[in-house]
């Protein structure tokens, strides 16, 4: 569904404060069914450092069974608070929604199962104190509770360790694939310069905002300052699992509106798996229906691990699903088997003029694409 003809639907207001003067931050999330989680994060914002007058939050609901309206009292609020009611449409246009209503002039994206610390709001407001464009891409920290979720929860917990360790070490470049809008700031004005939220995507409208606004050459910035801390109840490992296939199909999308950008490809991940993650997931792009058995079996193996207390065999296993799955999203958007060999290739002249080159792309391949292409 488009942005303007969520428009149209009936939608619920509850304002509460006065904004006399202009607001500094609005804080947009969306929200489906998740009142407890909804109802921790507001507490946490009633706790910022940053003064609740310089501040906003609007909250879209986005078709929510209960109401969220009937559930959020903004009496018990020192900062503006605003509700707003959908149809059920995705995270994607709700908070688009949410943005076009917001009065600040920095964007704080959040999701709803996010605690936050009681800076954070003022941290993110620091890194935009220059006037620069930027976008602060603020780290995911895991739930105190890891240790109880999920057996893939906890895998991208760990994948988030890792990258704040990489970026810290100089091994990372931050761009724009990175961003993910449970926690991600930014200036209002450049999030609608690059026309905001795709709307039409179901998945990966985060990375392909990110990608936007790095074309844009809005400055982004990796935090583990003005960190989040995670709190996912996701458990059903069918539906994380059908995730990743939809990561898979959308992401070549994305990619097209970015030709110059390697980084942006979704092959920029084929050359960065160990030998084994390369020969599962081309399983997977030779036989879609073989690679969906090898990630049962894969997937199976790693519960067992886990249960025998193996977890770091457990999570490389997991990881393995998640590729193979991104893997066979992306045969199924190309079509074929040609079609994917051209999409690698492709990628590969992108690669030998790429400045720096990804990530494990060889350099005696890079030359041999270079050798065919004259």
């Amino acid at each position: 569904m488009s942005s303007d003809s969520i428009q149209s639907n009936a939608r619920a207001e509850i304002t509460q404060g006065s904004g006399a003067e202009p607001l500094a931050v609005s804080v947009v999330l969306a929200t489906y069914n998740r009142p407890e989680l909804l109802a921790r994060l507001l507490e946490s914002l009633s706790n910022q450092t940053l003064a609740p007058n310089r501040f906003e939050v609007i909250v879209v609901d986005d078709g929510s069974r209960v109401p969220v309206v009937t559930q959020v009292d903004p009496l018990r609020y020192a900062f503006s608070l605003t509700v707003i009611e959908q149809s059920n449409a995705g995270p994607a246009a709700a908070r688009h929604r949410g943005a076009k209503d917001a009065r600040g002039e920095i964007l704080v994206l959040v999701d709803d199962d996010m605690d936050l610390p009681s800076h954070f709001l003022e941290t993110h407001l620091g890194y935009h104190a220059s006037g620069r464009p930027t976008a602060v891409l603020g780290r995911y920290a895991s739930d105190p509770d890891i240790g109880q979720k999920s057996l893939f929860e906890r895998y991208h917990g760990l994948k988030w360790d890792e990258l704040s360790r990489a970026i810290a070490e100089g091994k990372i470049r931050v761009d724009g694939t990175l961003l993910a809008t449970g926690n991600v700031s930014m200036r209002r004005e450049d999030y609608f310069r690059t026309g905001g939220l795709d709307t039409s995507l179901l998945r990966a409208e985060d990375m392909a905002l990110g990608l936007d606004l790095e074309e844009i050459g809005v400055d982004l910035v990796f935090s583990d300052a003005a960190y989040s801390v995670h709190l996912s109840d996701h458990t059903a490992p069918g539906k994380w699992r059908a995730r990743a296939y939809l990561h898979g199909q959308l992401e070549p999308r994305i990619a097209t509106k970015h030709p110059r950008m390697a980084h942006a490809d979704p092959w920029r991940f084929a050359f960065s798996l160990p030998l084994l993650g390369r020969v599962l997931c081309l399983s997977a792009i030779v036989a879609p229906t073989v690679g969906e058995k090898v990630a049962d079996a894969t997937f199976l193996g790693a519960r067992v691990a886990d249960s025998l207390g193996f977890e770091r065999l457990a999570l490389r296993a997991t990881g393995l699903v998640f590729g193979i799955e991104y893997f066979r999203g992306i045969r199924k958007e190309a079509g074929s088997l040609s079609r994917v060999g051209a999409g690698c290739v492709k990628f590969l002249k992108k690669a030998a003029i790429a400045d720096p080159r990804p990530r494990g792309v060889p350099g005696w391949l890079v030359r041999a694409v270079q050798a065919v292409a004259k």
